[in-house]
């Protein structure tokens, strides 16, 4: 089977200068990933002038990104070169992001909210997803509605998880067997359903603990892209290895802790308020106030 994340590789056309200094070149020259883990970026939102909300990267700062994952590609084997993953299905993945994937002919996976495909001017159209799949960009499940699958009653999660899948499926015709998790919040009832629908990945946003495997299931977690990061800092991410990575291990175990005390309605306004998100922007993440209807509650 192919890999799930859509493989960074060069054409050998539109080959851009790297934004890398002489520091950086000699750094990415000798760059393996750590302990053989594959670096997998998720962005979200790109558009062309800079914003205050934390997850909106402008596009020339995605293009230094891509000019750098090029550079790192040319001497990395397939399975350690970085992958590049888009969540939501926002516009600007189909009229900003993809055409520059396509100038450096890179391949990226888009998890996309099935049920809101074409439902309003913030979202992707069938037809722009048909358009980026046929180029070879593989499209994939973030859910139905962004809601939170540990809240979801067995009938919810069965419309987020199973129907979102056929659905897509349906739509574009391509094989869906990835899933991410909106906010990264999964349990073992989430990976039980994924499994049932037919799902032979999971990803959620712990991005130091390596993959593992539930059954016939891979859970992986990926690096969430910021507007602050520039090349240098994506550098450093792929290097980390050893005792660094279970310091950032431990510190994402510590947040996680944090949020199952708060509860998940007091954490997301706490994670607005840091990620300057405006709450009626079109892609907000569902949260209620409900108990977890699982009895296996707790995020893994």
């Amino acid at each position: 089977m192919s890999e799930p994340i859509g493989t960074a590789q060069l054409s050998g056309r539109a080959q851009q200068e790297s934004p890398l200094n002489d520091s950086n070149q000699r750094n990415q020259e000798r760059l393996l990933i750590a302990d053989g883990r594959s670096c997998i970026l998720t962005y979200h939102e790109l558009l062309a002038t800079d914003s205050k909300y934390l997850y909106r990267v402008t596009s020339s700062a995605f293009e230094n990104h891509l000019s750098f994952v090029s550079s790192v590609g040319k001497n990395a084997s397939a399975g350690t070169a970085p992958k590049i993953t888009f969540d939501d299905g926002h516009y600007s993945n189909y009229e900003n992001a993809f055409p520059m994937l396509e100038r450096f002919g890179l391949k990226a996976t888009f998890f996309v909210l099935a049920g809101r495909i074409g439902s309003n001017r913030n979202y992707l159209s069938w037809e722009q997803a048909r358009k980026m799949a046929l180029a070879g960009h593989r499209i994939a499940s973030h859910g139905w509605s962004h809601r939170i699958f540990t809240q979801c009653s067995s009938s919810e999660l069965d419309q987020e998880i199973a129907q979102s899948k056929r659905v897509i499926e349906d739509r574009l015709g391509v094989e869906v067997d990835s899933i991410s998790a909106p906010g990264g919040r999964w349990d073992e009832r989430v990976a039980d359903a994924c499994i049932d629908a037919g799902y032979k990945y999971l990803f959620h946003s712990n991005p130091w603990g390596g993959a593992s495997f539930r059954k016939d299931i891979r859970l992986q977690g990926r690096h969430t892209v910021t507007r602050r990061m520039d090349s240098q800092q994506l550098c450093k991410i792929m290097q980390t290895s050893g005792m660094k990575r279970q310091y950032l291990h431990a510190r994402y175990a510590a947040k996680e802790r944090v949020r199952l005390m708060l509860g998940d309605r007091l954490y997301h306004k706490l994670w607005c308020w840091v990620a300057n998100w405006s709450p009626g922007e079109g892609m907000e993440l569902e949260v209620d106030g409900r108990e977890n209807p699982s009895d296996e509650s707790k995020a893994l």
